[in-house]
């Protein structure tokens, strides 16, 4: 699937609408619609399959360095696994939420055991929810590879690019269905329930996406086949 501009997204909105000359609803306007459609989204997405937006980072530790800043775009500190790299290959633990936690993590801070662990902590607003290795390590240059989930990407201009290309005629719709409201328009209920069957088409495509183990086909599944769901839709 290629990957919709804000522009092109934009223009099918006003194309659609019949309102490319007029401008009761503002640029600014316009994109704070197409974003909220993006966090609308991304919420169902992040409750359904998260692992749509599973991605990876790499961290260098610094010598005397415990504390290493997230990835930017990381959303809400989800990290799927921590791995250190190199020779010495092994997976580094987040510490267990136990009423002992703080107890071992101060052990293991003096523990001569070089693998690691970490913690998450949030020190202030400057710097952000942090990674916190213990033991601190030695030496610079080690790297260790991070499993997170991101966040969608938001439109900040006209290049800008929706990197959720298989629900991108939700999120015209939701832009849709803004401007409607602006206007008043009197279609304005038809065009929530089109909003709402394709959320439902989104919802069901999410679930289909969430690998559940089961990869082995019948050897003849030649008389299975799609019959579509035959609704056509007759409203922009």
């Amino acid at each position: 699937m290629r990957y919709w501009t804000y522009s092109e997204i934009k223009d099918k909105v006003r194309g659609d609408l019949g309102i490319e000359q007029e401008e009761f609803v503002s640029a600014s306007e316009m994109m704070g619609y197409c974003n909220a459609a993006i966090d609308d989204a991304e919420s169902d997405i992040h409750s359904i399959y998260e692992d749509y937006f599973l991605t990876t980072s790499v961290i260098t530790t610094v010598a005397d360095q415990s504390a290493y800043t997230l990835p930017e775009n990381i959303y809400a500190s989800k990290i799927r696994g921590v791995v250190m790299l190199g020779s010495n290959l092994y997976t580094i633990k987040r510490y267990s939420s136990t009423d002992s936690m703080f107890e071992v993590i101060e052990s293991d801070k003096t523990s001569s055991n070089s693998d690691f662990k970490y913690l998450l902590t949030n020190n202030s607003a400057a710097s952000g929810i942090e990674m916190e290795l213990v033991p601190v390590p030695r030496a610079t240059g080690s790297e260790i590879k991070l499993y997170y989930i991101r966040n969608s990407n938001r439109m900040v201009d006209s290049t800008s690019l929706c990197d959720i290309p298989e629900f991108v005629d939700y999120i015209i719709q939701f832009m849709k269905v803004r401007c409607y409201e602006k206007e008043g328009h009197p279609n304005t209920q038809l065009a929530v329930g089109i909003l709402e069957y394709k959320k439902k088409n989104m919802i069901n495509t999410l679930s289909n996406m969430v690998p559940d183990g089961d990869n082995l086909l019948q050897q003849d599944a030649s008389f299975y086949f799609d019959m579509g769901d035959g609704v056509e839709e007759h409203i922009y």
